[in-house]
């Protein structure tokens, strides 16, 4: 059995990464926050508190990967170990690090690249720096879903928009061609080798709805050219590959696809209604793709009606509900980004109270997270469920439940 196996968003989960938040979260301040693509400084124990529920309710249905767990494991082969400190340091202009860095133990190392690593003051250069970091730590990390896309059987490498979050592209890179747990011989794309400054793609514009068939955004961190090359590599063994794009606006609001539509169940999808429905919807593109080669696109007025195009029925159900001025809060609290673990059973955050009451009314039970770690509550196979977990301090951070899962194994879907 392939351990890289991901075939729709919906198949039932059986391995997935995640990280929980560590010391990168307090090496942030208001004035430092936003280079690290934050609007605020985050409680690291309020965000420790509410990322244990979504553990607790992963473990109870898939095997359970750490991040930094993952990082270590490969960190003790010294050879690999020298490979990503040389990567990391020259990255940041910091060659000089490399030694001392190596001295570390390897799962000492894995929690520093996190963390970060401090800038010696011993230059007047430095000391007028504004940056208390030679290496910057990582608060992104916990939205594991950005820097590397399982797609089918294979994986695709971020190409980070921001520099901040290339060394998560880099860390995971070396994670999944080393790893026994993971180990792939090959990537469709490798953005930590990235050229061209014009390719970005990020995880949560990747939306794999069944096979040979993707949903794409084309948004302020997935490229246009992005989006040409991954297609011509994708259908490089494909008669046929469709790819629908989403064209975005470049808002913060809006930074990848999932902010706004997640897929729920094989027809059922969790929509930002003003820009998947509504009158003023988002343009779509069918590319057409096959043996390498973009064969066709097509302009489509919606989603919606490029879904249609290709078979693809779907019920829509409103992030906020029918009130515009809740879809407007509840999106920008990441209510339209929803995690599916199988077939019509999802995790969301509790705030988004609108949006679990437009589940409620379209069938679904709502379960809280804490019933299903204490065993109040249990998940049956077949019927419609929505887990709440707390995340109004995660939220802050920009994401929700769908970005912080990189699902590296689920069962194929019967369509």
């Amino acid at each position: 059995m392939s351990n890289i196996s991901v075939h729709s968003e919906i198949g039932k989960l059986n391995t997935v990464i995640i990280h929980q938040p560590g010391n990168e979260m307090e090496n942030m301040t208001p004035a430092t926050a936003q280079e690290v693509l934050y609007d605020d400084i985050l409680n690291l124990d309020l965000a420790l508190e509410e990322h244990r529920q979504l553990t607790g309710v992963l473990r109870r249905i898939a095997k359970v990967h750490e991040f930094s767990d993952l990082l270590c494991d490969v960190l003790k082969d010294d050879k690999v170990k020298l490979q990503v400190l040389k990567d990391v340091c020259n990255l940041y202009g910091h060659p000089e690090l490399i030694d001392d860095l190596a001295q570390l133990e390897p799962c000492v190392l894995s929690e520093q690249f996190f963390a970060g690593t401090l800038l010696e003051k011993n230059t007047l250069e430095r000391f007028l720096s504004d940056s208390r970091h030679a290496i910057p730590p990582l608060p992104n990390a916990f939205f594991t879903r950005d820097a590397v896309m399982c797609v089918y059987e294979n994986i695709i490498i971020g190409s980070m928009a921001h520099k901040v979050r290339l060394t998560e592209a880099l860390l995971l890179r070396y994670i999944f061609s080393h790893h026994p747990a993971l180990g792939v011989n090959n990537f469709y794309h490798d953005g930590t080798r990235k050229q061209v400054e014009e390719v970005t793609v990020e995880g949560g514009d990747i939306l794999v709805i069944k096979e040979n068939l993707l949903i794409v955004g084309f948004s302020e961190r997935t490229s246009a050219k992005a989006i040409d090359t991954l297609a011509k590599e994708m259908s490089r063994d494909k008669e046929n590959l469709d790819i629908i794009v989403v064209g975005l606006p470049k808002i913060r609001a809006t930074i990848h696809l999932d902010m706004i539509f997640t897929m729920l169940d094989v027809d059922k999808f969790m929509v930002f209604p003003p820009l998947i429905t509504g009158p003023n919807k988002c343009k779509a593109y069918h590319m057409q793709c096959s043996n390498g080669s973009i064969v066709s696109i097509t302009e489509y007025s919606g989603l919606p009606k490029a879904m249609r195009s290709l078979g693809l029925e779907a019920t829509f159900i409103n992030c906020g509900g029918d009130k515009p001025f809740a879809q407007e809060r509840e999106q920008w609290t990441s209510g339209a980004n929803f995690f599916t673990f199988a077939p019509g059973q999802i995790i969301g955050y509790t705030h988004n109270k609108e949006t679990f009451n437009a589940l409620d009314k379209a069938g679904f039970e709502i379960i809280t997270a804490n019933d299903i770690i204490t065993d109040k509550k249990t998940i049956d196979n077949g019927r419609l469920i929505a887990v709440a977990m707390d995340g109004a301090e995660l939220s802050r951070g920009g994401g929700g439940c769908r970005c912080m899962t990189m699902p590296v194994h689920r069962d194929k879907v019967n369509w």
